[in-house]
């Protein structure tokens, strides 16, 4: 299991490129999907089984593998400079791109000043209109505030366990017996956090097994073959009930069957981190991993303004068959990828405090945290 110099695992680092570029297909399948074809649903349904909670595993390992809790004031300190800051500058840098570039905003009509109001009001409350990939850094934040309240008390495997039993079965009754969201009551997705808490602590529990530092090539290549084939015969299983979409679709809290999404977000889950663990040693997938949380706010460009207009396109000139809508969807998320390079590095050089690095410097700022 190899490092990097700060000491980041590389197989997380590669498992979580891999995530995002299930995030970047899973955004612009939709779109086909929205057109009505029915393999562009079918793919739609297979990674949103799985790519969210994916994150929330990974995101409760990173923790895990820290055995100590900062203190309150610097929780809050590092909070804000690496969660919150993030979180305001890519929503307010594709506000001001819709200005003069015609997009697609679901929910909120920017043709009118109204709506900006209504969408700052809601990026205010933890749904980032204006970029809505970006919910997952609103959710997460709400995730780490109660593991820093509830972290302490959680000292052994079993405690860990009971805990995110008891979240998940509390969370999943809730969620389906009042619908948060679509009741315009949600707050930084609160009603969503004991469901996806639990998944996170499964990545704590994870984190502090160093399971992944004991996993070989050749293990990790089992593993991922074992997972994707369970992705696959169990994915299309889990038929509701959801909301709005017939996919699990975490933001909208629609889970579907109460045994069967955990089952295949688990699987996927496994399935992608065995998969990073083999590709470990990929320096683009380190590289893309390290910068995570950019290339999700970067997604909001093409979810907002490309994927659409280029899905339409596709859908007149590609059949509408699977091998069609996976080799286009596939193209377009590696291009998609491809073109965030440059800007992550422009990004890294002028402003990293911004995006995510609050203790680095850039070209016209110091670090927001010290030490």
């Amino acid at each position: 299991m190899s490092r990097d110099g700060n000491g980041r695992l590389d197989a997380i680092d590669a498992a979580r490129a891999i995530g995002l570029g299930l995030v970047y297909y899973g955004h612009f399948v939709e779109q086909v999907m929205y057109l009505k074809n029915p393999a562009a649903a079918l793919h739609y349904k297979w990674i949103y089984s799985f790519h969210m909670i994916l994150f929330f595993v990974l995101s409760g390992w990173v923790r895990g593998a820290r055995p100590s809790f900062a203190a309150p004031r610097a929780f809050v300190k590092t909070t804000l400079a690496s969660r919150i800051t993030p979180y305001v500058f890519f929503s307010v840098v594709m506000a001001a791109l819709s200005l003069p570039i015609p997009g697609w905003f679901p929910i909120v009509d920017l043709s009118a000043p109204a709506g900006y109001l209504k969408a700052t009001v809601a990026t205010g409350m933890g749904f980032p209109l204006f970029n809505v990939p970006m919910w997952f850094v609103a959710c997460l934040v709400s995730v780490e505030c109660v593991h820093r309240l509830a972290g302490g008390f959680l000292d052994s495997p079993r405690r860990i366990l009971l805990t995110a039993l008891v979240c998940y079965v509390a969370g999943y009754a809730l969620n389906a017996r009042y619908f948060f969201f679509g009741q315009s009551m949600s707050f930084w997705l609160l009603h969503e956090v004991p469901v996806v808490y639990a998944f996170y602590l499964i990545g704590v529990l994870l984190g502090r097994s160093r399971v992944l530092e004991k996993v070989g090539t050749g293990a990790a290549v089992g593993v991922f073959l074992v997972a994707l084939l369970a992705v696959q015969l169990s994915y299309d299983l889990n038929q509701g009930p959801f909301r709005y979409l017939q996919a699990v679709v975490i933001l909208l809290s629609g889970h579907g069957h109460f045994l069967w999404f955990p089952f295949t977000a688990l699987a996927g889950t496994f399935m992608v981190l065995a998969l990073g663990t083999a590709l470990q040693r990929s320096a683009l997938l380190a590289f893309l991993g390290r910068n995570g949380l950019i290339l999700l706010g970067m997604n909001g460009f093409f979810y907002h303004f490309v994927n659409k207009p280029l899905a339409t396109w596709s859908v007149t000139v590609f059949p509408d068959a699977g091998w069609a809508v996976f080799l286009v969807s596939a193209v377009v998320s590696i291009a998609s990828i491809g073109l965030c390079v440059p800007v992550i590095h422009g990004l890294n050089r002028m402003i990293p405090q911004f995006v995510g690095k609050p203790r680095q410097a850039g070209m016209f700022f110091g670090p927001l945290l010290r030490g």
